[in-house]
């Protein structure tokens, strides 16, 4: 698969296997994607190793337009571990709370959009996408 060259990337982080889950949902939904990665957080890691493995992906997939981590739990491992990097390496930014809405719209909307302009996008696709069912009003 081509990696196009001035494309945000996106990796999802988070406990378990939580970020694989968003990948497969994803990969079902709208298909493969390029400059995208899912990177999981094991009970049995150290946060060093994740560490690693997160800057590592990250490098790995950055096409020079920057990197949007999306991760599950504000203020968690995955999310401190990826603010660490963003306040480290210019380019990088980091969304906690991330759902499957949110993930989807940065993707499908992605392409042309500078790294500012995607964060704002998300934010707003995250809370939009969270909707309570109610049944149908009874007019009698």
């Amino acid at each position: 698969m081509s990696r196009p060259e001035d494309e945000v990337a996106i990796v999802v982080a988070g406990h378990g296997d939580f970020a694989l889950g968003l990948a497969s949902a994803v990969d079902l939904i709208i298909g493969p994607q390029h400059n995208f990665a899912a990177v999981c957080l094991s009970a049995e890691e150290s946060p060093s190793d994740f560490l690693a493995r997160l800057r590592q992906t990250i490098e790995d997939i950055d096409s020079g337009a920057g990197v949007v981590v999306l991760v599950d739990l504000p203020g968690a491992t995955p999310f401190s571990t990826a603010a660490r990097i963003a306040y480290e390496r210019r380019g990088v930014e980091v969304i906690g709370g991330v759902n499957l809405p949110m993930v989807l719209e940065a993707l499908v909307r992605r392409q042309g959009r500078r790294l500012d302009d995607l964060v704002k996008i998300m934010a707003e696709a995250g809370p939009a996408g969270i909707i309570r069912w109610s049944p149908p009003s009874e007019e009698t």
